[in-house]
């Protein structure tokens, strides 16, 4: 690939990924974001694609790469590997969590939104001690944290509960959570 069309494209990569890293960001500074199942279900074969491109492209790139770098350095073969599986992650937040995240930053007000109880008994992490695991969200946005054990013990798998935040009826970032 000639110099100057490489870096335009590893720009574009970067400005499209950008904002699924923006959103991985806000996810481990501490601050609850869920996109609602409507957005999610609305949007799964759009951010398949979001995802696949930069995916594709960075597999493009490996295979190219094959043939200057020696794959035999195992840290190499390692990035080489794991990058096309990164940007696909990346890629599919951008639709399914980024958007709405943004718009929820921007024009978020009180909201609820109804999900289903996917766990509540588990006991979490440092980050995330007393968590509720959600159905039908994306990776890594499926969990509430920070949730009262008499909450946590009323909650039951496949029941519904209620999220309240800010945020808009894309997704909210959770305050509370009630049965």
């Amino acid at each position: 690939m000639k110099r100057p069309i490489r870096k335009l494209v590893t720009i574009l990569l970067l400005v499209w990924l950008s904002p699924g890293m923006l959103a991985v960001f806000v996810r481990m500074a501490g601050f609850n974001f869920l996109p609602s199942i409507e957005w999610t279900s609305k949007t799964y074969d759009l951010s398949i694609a979001a995802g696949l491109l930069p995916a594709a492209f960075l597999s493009w790139v490996v295979w190219k790469a094959m043939d200057v770098t020696p794959v035999g350095d195992g840290k190499a073969a390692i990035a080489m590997f794991s990058a096309p599986v990164f940007a696909y992650f990346l890629g599919k937040n951008l639709v399914a969590v980024a958007l709405p995240m943004a718009l929820a930053m921007v024009a978020g007000h009180q909201v609820e939104l109804s999900f289903t109880v996917a766990h509540a008994d588990r006991w979490g992490d440092s980050k995330c001690r007393t968590p509720v695991e959600l159905e039908g969200l994306p990776f890594l946005f499926d969990t509430v944290c920070r949730v009262r054990d008499d909450v946590r013990m009323s909650l039951l798998p496949g029941k519904r509960a209620v999220v309240t935040g800010r945020g808009t009826s894309l997704g909210l970032f959770a305050e509370s959570l009630s049965p």
